[in-house]
């Protein structure tokens, strides 16, 4: 006998049975589930945050010039943890790209040479030495082409001296290229005179040159030097004369007339106008010289000879004008010259001037106060301190 069971009550039972022990299963997929969703959302705060801190790197870098604008720079790569996956069917996360600067063109190599060359280009070398137990100044020149030469091509030495004042450059020696000797010396004997040198001192003085290239020449390696001038006087300068409109009298300031004054001169504390106006009413006088330190006039029966003198003022009338002659003579008070004497006579102070002045041997004079004498010397030497001794200088060409 088949017998049939109603089986519907198992069948339920079994399937609740079922049901109630796959309850752990699906909660430990939720938790899992949870746990993916969580890691995901980390995932995307991190990548976010590290492509914000990415971008404002590369801005700062751009503006302060430190990123290298010929290539973008590579942003960081965000690690994930190992035990944490992406969702297949999650949407990559776009990562921007910096946009593309505008290359700078680049810049032209700066030349290293100017475009203009200077020529004649000269250098230097100075050196002080004691000789004659004085102090020279010894100035040596050299002669390049250009400044970018790296040879002169001529060289010259010479020192500068003041005898009474005035600056007399003398000549010691002249090489013509880097190979040859020097030459000198190159100034006229009677500029070596005026500055105690003779052709033998000036040679020795010239062995102690300093040359660019380093030779040092004893006096016998300096040969004579053909192109050397004889010394001339130099023509004294003619300064600006004008015409004093209220008195008819040539003026001519900073020079005084020599000589010829008349009887119980000067007239003191008087002005310079005052000076001519007495000139013009006496019929003895053809000039004056008006002393502006001492407020001193000298008028005088003639004009011929001047010679400079910065407190003076010389004023003439019409009548002698062309008899005015300007002096190159250099004076000097307390100090003595020396050298060759060929004239001495008892004179006054200004006819030792003019006697000097109108001889044309004469290269300068001494005058002895306390015996009133004068010497004439056609050469000099040298000059020294002596408060006895009016001397003079004629000036002469270098």
């Amino acid at each position: 006998m088949l017998v049939r069971h109603n089986t519907t009550l198992l069948e339920q039972a079994v399937d609740l049975a079922v049901k109630r022990s796959a309850i752990p299963t699906l909660q430990a997929q939720a938790a899992a589930q949870e746990k993916t969703a969580r890691a995901t959302a980390f995932r995307r705060m991190a990548t976010g945050g590290a492509i914000a801190v990415a971008a404002v790197g590369i801005g700062l870098g751009i503006n302060l010039g430190l990123w290298d604008k010929s290539e973008p720079a590579a942003l960081p790569t965000i690690e994930q943890p190992s035990d944490l996956t992406s969702p297949k069917d999650e949407p990559p996360i776009p990562v921007p790209t910096p946009k593309p600067t505008q290359e700078q063109a680049p810049q032209a190599d700066v030349p290293t040479k100017p475009d203009v060359v200077t020529v004649d280009f000269n250098k230097f070398a100075t050196k002080n030495v004691e000789f004659q137990g004085t102090t020279w100044e010894l100035i040596t020149g050299h002669h390049f082409k250009d400044e970018n030469d790296q040879t002169w091509d001529r060289a010259w030495c010479y020192s500068r001296r003041s005898v009474n004042g005035v600056d007399v450059n003398v000549s010691l020696a002249a090489r013509s290229a880097p190979t040859a000797p020097p030459a000198g010396p190159g100034a006229a004997a009677q500029t070596l005179q005026l500055v105690g040198l003779n052709d033998s001192s000036a040679v020795d003085l010239a062995t102690r040159c300093a040359w660019l290239d380093g030779r040092t020449f004893a006096s016998s390696d300096i040969i004579p030097d053909s192109s050397r001038e004889q010394a001339a006087t130099v023509p004294a300068e003619t300064p600006a004369t004008e015409v004093d409109p209220d008195s008819g009298f040539v003026v001519v300031s900073g020079w005084d007339a020599i000589g010829n004054d008349l009887p119980d001169m000067p007239i003191r504390n008087v002005s310079s106008e005052q000076c001519q106006t007495a000139c013009d009413t006496d019929f003895r006088c053809l000039a004056v010289t008006y002393n502006t330190k001492f407020r001193a006039c000298f008028m005088k029966g003639d004009a011929s000879l001047l010679v400079k003198s910065e407190e003076s003022i010389m004023a003439a009338k019409k009548v002698v004008e062309s008899n005015l002659r300007y002096s190159n003579l250099v004076f000097a008070t307390k100090t003595e010259i020396s050298g060759n004497a060929y004239w001495t006579s008892p004179l006054r102070y200004p006819d030792c001037i003019l006697q000097c002045a109108n001889d044309k041997s004469c290269l300068g004079f001494n005058f002895r106060k306390k015996e009133s004498a004068c010497v004439l010397f056609n050469s000099i030497t040298q000059s020294a301190d002596n408060a006895a001794v009016a001397s003079g200088i004629k000036s002469v060409a270098n």
